[in-house]
């Protein structure tokens, strides 16, 4: 028989969770099972806002069943256009809760099971993605003498 006091204490104390700083720190999974992150800064900039259907499907064409936990951190009008994105697609995501403000990440893509990637970050794993947007061309203003005499 166990003691109803010491049942009592620890159901106060919270679920016991095995890792808590780790799954904190990966928006509420666990590391091994990440597919696809990306930090707060990364999660605000137009290439990923653009590609992110394109990083979702990859994901869910190599892993069966993918999650998106999308941080707390991040302004509700991303927040709001990823949770859209993602729902399009028929994939679960979830706000995580303000345990995992202090987190770096913005977005995980993760599964249930260990995923074997390494590394995680979106920038790393998609960079054909990201190289389009930076190869848009530079307009290179006319010199002074091109202006007056061209």
């Amino acid at each position: 028989m166990t003691d109803i006091n010491k049942t009592i204490l620890e159901k106060a104390a919270g679920p016991s969770r095995l890792h808590p700083d780790e799954q904190r720190r990966f928006l509420e999974t666990y590391s091994e099972r990440v597919i696809a992150s990306c930090s707060l800064a990364d999660a605000r900039e137009k290439a990923l806002l653009q590609n992110f259907p394109t990083i979702l499907t990859d994901s869910s064409d190599h892993f069966q069943p993918v999650f998106v936990k999308i941080s707390p951190s991040l302004d509700e009008s991303y927040q709001l256009q990823y949770l859209k994105m993602t729902k399009e697609q028929g994939i679960v995501a979830s706000i995580v809760s303000d345990d995992c403000k202090n987190s770096p990440f913005g977005l995980i893509i993760h599964t249930d099971h260990p995923s074997g990637i390494d590394p995680t970050d979106m920038r790393l794993q998609y960079s054909q993605l990201f190289e389009e947007e930076n190869k848009a061309p530079i307009s290179k203003k006319p010199s002074l003498w091109k202006r007056l005499f061209g």
